[in-house]
């Protein structure tokens, strides 16, 4: 019976959305990040207040939360504000939202296996790896659903021509020879390349560098007519929007860069520390694996590079991802490195398919085999966190039981009050017209006077309303700096959790995450200020 359904080709990828439809179903998780309010609050301060912006960041962001939100480009907010026009402006209706993008990735990397006919087995085995993909509620979701999309139209532009004997159409040029497929699908991969990087210019950069190798690839290697038309308007059209907004809006433009320069990508050059490669091996062990195979099977020169789309996707794949990972170890911000998770499925499939018979025997191709699926197993430990610990702790306290929790603390407060609140509680606190309502990550920028812990004196909220990841990622220490103060607040502390999550474990804290729903409540009185 096992064995039958493994020949179903993509039982994995369906088991995979069952298991999310499951999961926001019956427990609403995983329960929305710390910077999920980031992005979708000026949508929501649109829909209900009429301003696209961010009041809940404006101490840290004053453009993008006190005048327009340009901290990031806009076609996710685009997207959502559809999306919550319908179905309206709760966290819950933001969760369906990245589901349904989740689906729309996953149906395009089948599409992408189809296009290369990989077998049944490495269209399962390589889809086991989307069980990495365990947080999805930034514009990441958006993006990486387009540049999955441009790698599909990639695909189809270079590798259509070669599924059957080599046939690389009619003769352009003396030497020269034009990819079998649509002319549309160049110019598709064009645009799909373009709206990604209108969601996400770091996951745009990943995908443009992969399907630039595989572009610069094929024209030299099966010798294909360079398309220079897609790729100059596509150069042209990224180059134009950004001198657009530099200089035709150039307080967007401010904005935008009031964003980087509080949270940069590039960090400047340093050692990877042992926590940072311990986090790329336990995201993205199949690129790893993949990048060792590879460098071994080109030592034994069983690499046929032009009889197989499928392996030349795979190298181009596990370049870009290599980068990556390679940059986030000495140059850029760690947390990037889960870019790579939705380029592991891809990546995975396509080499199996591609190297299955240059491993030298049924016994090695098996061993290879174990230990994708060894890595597969890796990538899902927040998957079995989530459906194990996760559900115990939505047992203890639900979304509903909580969010009725939140509400009687909001109205508790005097009016004119400042509450400082976690990102999943925000979309209902946004509501509130007779309270300031602060993020409870951007309390201050970055490099001002005192910190996080200066912005909270300057704020003087009245509560914390915390997740119980914000609570002990950061806000333990901060309770400690305000009982130390030579005259703090009087503190008084609330959880409503009964079963304790893995943030509160200091050695789980980056396994599992975002499993409870249960608040954390500081009430604080502050002292009377000395004129």
């Amino acid at each position: 019976m096992l064995r039958r359904l493994a020949s179903v080709p993509g039982i994995t990828f369906a088991l995979f959305f069952a298991w999310k439809l499951a999961l926001l179903i019956f427990t609403a998780q995983p329960v929305p990040a710390n910077d999920s309010f980031f992005y979708d609050g000026p949508v929501v301060n649109y829909l209900l207040h009429g301003e696209y912006r961010n009041p809940a960041l404006v101490h840290a962001l004053p453009i993008s939360g006190g005048e327009v939100f340009c901290a990031y480009p806009p076609l996710y907010q685009f997207m959502l504000l559809g999306w919550m026009t319908v179905f309206g402006t709760s966290a819950l209706a933001a969760m369906w939202l990245h589901l349904v993008l989740l689906a729309v990735y996953a149906l395009v990397v089948l599409a992408i296996f189809r296009q290369l006919e990989l077998s049944a087995g490495c269209v399962n085995l390589a889809g086991l790896f989307l069980f990495a993909i365990t947080f999805h509620d930034r514009p990441d979701t958006l993006a990486h659903a387009l540049g999955t999309f441009a790698v599909f139209a990639a695909v189809r532009t270079w590798g259509g021509s070669f599924q059957n004997g080599g046939d690389a159409g009619p003769q352009n040029e003396p030497g020269r020879r034009t990819a079998r497929s649509s002319n549309a699908w160049p110019w598709s991969c064009a645009l799909l390349l373009l709206l990604t990087f209108s969601t996400s210019l770091q996951i745009g950069a990943i995908y443009a560098l992969w399907i630039a190798l595989m572009t610069a690839g094929s024209t030299w290697l099966w010798r294909l007519k360079f398309l220079w038309t897609a790729v100059l308007a596509f150069g042209f059209a990224l180059a134009g929007l950004i001198v657009l907004v530099r200089f035709g809006f150039p307080h967007l433009w401010e904005g935008f860069q009031e964003h980087v320069r509080i949270t940069p990508s590039v960090t400047g050059w340093r050692a990877p520390h042992l926590d940072e490669l311990l986090k790329v091996a336990r995201t993205a062990p199949g690129i790893l694996l993949v990048g060792t195979l590879l460098a071994w099977l080109a030592v034994r020169r069983n690499i046929c590079l032009s009889a197989s789309p499928a392996m030349f996707t795979a190298i181009s794949g596990v370049i870009a991802a290599s980068a990556l990972i390679a940059g986030c170890l000495v140059v850029l911000t760690p947390n990037v490195v889960h870019v790579a998770n939705y380029l592991q499925p891809v990546v995975v499939g396509c080499f199996l398919m591609a190297a299955r018979d240059g491993f030298g025997g049924w016994r090695l191709a098996r061993a290879i085999g174990a230990l994708f699926v060894a890595a597969a197993l890796l990538v899902s430990i927040r998957a079995v966190g989530l459906t194990t610990w996760g559900v115990a702790c939505v047992r203890d306290v639900d979304r509903r039981t909580a969010l009725a929790r939140v509400k009687t603390e909001l109205d508790a407060l005097a009016p004119g009050s400042t509450a400082m609140i976690s990102a999943a509680y925000l979309y209902d606190a946004a509501r509130r017209t007779n309270i300031n309502w602060v993020h409870s990550d951007w309390p201050a920028a970055p490099g001002s006077p005192g910190g996080e812990i200066g912005g909270i004196i300057r704020l003087r909220p009245a509560k914390f309303i915390l997740t119980q990841f914000d609570y002990y990622r950061r806000y333990t220490s901060h309770l400690r700096d305000l009982r130390s103060l030579p005259n703090p607040p009087q503190i008084q502390l609330s959880d409503a959790a009964t079963i304790r999550p893995p943030d509160a474990f200091p050695s789980l804290q980056r396994v599992v995450q975002h499993v409870s729903w249960a608040p954390v409540v500081v009430n604080l009185n502050w002292p009377e200020q000395t004129k």
